[in-house]
């Protein structure tokens, strides 16, 4: 029985250390979900004009003015999975204003709706678009780090690529160490991803809570990488990249040993395309 009590209360504690903090100090809160369209031949009197106004006002009313909400992207389908799917990315300092997001949705909606009638009709107009159910994908560690935030203001839809990566067991590198793979990882953000101009935006999101994680298989990581034309999301030019490489380590010898390490931690970069999705830019929250 005493041994139960121990084994509940260490259970516990890691519990709670995992509601309220992340991997690393300064990480940040990433949700990713997914809803579902009907398809518009099923909707009464639906337009698509009509369900993109009512989407945005929704969108503008609600989390635009979600003090939670640090940011937010909803992508639609464009390349593989599901037609019907609405994927929602959104960031959040932690747990915590994740949960009071949700809880405070009610009050937001009263006050951008303030006649319960008008309300009332809104979200049936609204909600006529959806199946009305979701997809919780999963909740992941942000790695502020290695964010690169888009800048660039634009009014036509963007594209992003999701891609599910893994690091490699740390007992298959060969000297390899926690330390030496997040100084590895830092340089490849700062010399080739900030400097790729083709490369809008990206998150680098692990395993946080929910799913499996590490074991013989590794750590999975999600890329989230936005571009301003599916011209640039596909461009394979390899002399683009071998430039930013031969800036960023000038010394042939070191740039060579660089890359091997780096495809080393990042298992001979074994991935999974997830799909190309429409970014809408309208619908979308951009951090302050």
């Amino acid at each position: 029985m005493k041994n139960r009590v121990i084994h509940l209360f260490i259970f516990f504690v890691i519990a709670c250390s995992m509601a309220v903090g992340q991997y690393y100090d300064g990480n940040r809160v990433v949700t990713i979900s997914k809803t579902y369209l009907k398809p518009m031949s099923t909707v009464e009197n639906g337009t698509s004009e009509e369900r993109s106004k009512l989407i945005l006002e929704n969108r503008k009313k609600l989390d635009f003015k979600d003090k939670n909400l640090i940011s937010s992207k909803i992508l639609y389908h464009f390349w593989s999975g599901r037609s019907d799917e609405v994927i929602d990315i959104s960031e959040f300092k932690s747990m915590a204003e994740s949960d009071e997001s949700t809880k405070t949705r009610g009050d937001r909606r009263k006050k951008a709706w303030p006649n319960e009638e008008k309300r009332n009709e809104f979200v049936k107009n609204l909600n006529k678009y959806w199946v009305g159910k979701h997809t919780d994908v999963g909740i992941y560690e942000l790695y502020t780090k290695m964010l690169k935030e888009r800048k660039k203001i634009f009014k036509e839809n963007t594209y992003v690529l999701i891609q599910e990566f893994t690091l490699a067991p740390m007992s298959t590198i060969e000297g390899g160490s926690g330390d030496d793979r997040d100084e590895v990882m830092q340089k490849w953000f700062d010399n080739i991803i900030m400097k790729d101009d083709r490369i809008l935006s990206q998150m680098l999101l692990g395993h946080y809570w929910t799913g499996s994680a590490g074991g013989p298989d590794g750590w999975p990581m999600l890329i989230v990488s936005e571009y301003g034309t599916l011209e640039d999301l596909l461009d394979e030019d390899k002399e683009k990249r071998d430039k930013l490489y031969e800036k960023g380590w000038p010394d042939e010898k070191e740039r060579e040993e660089f890359k091997k390490k780096h495809r080393a931690y990042w298992n001979n970069y074994i991935h999974e395309d997830i799909g190309i999705y429409y970014n809408s830019v309208k619908q979308q929250k951009n951090s302050q």
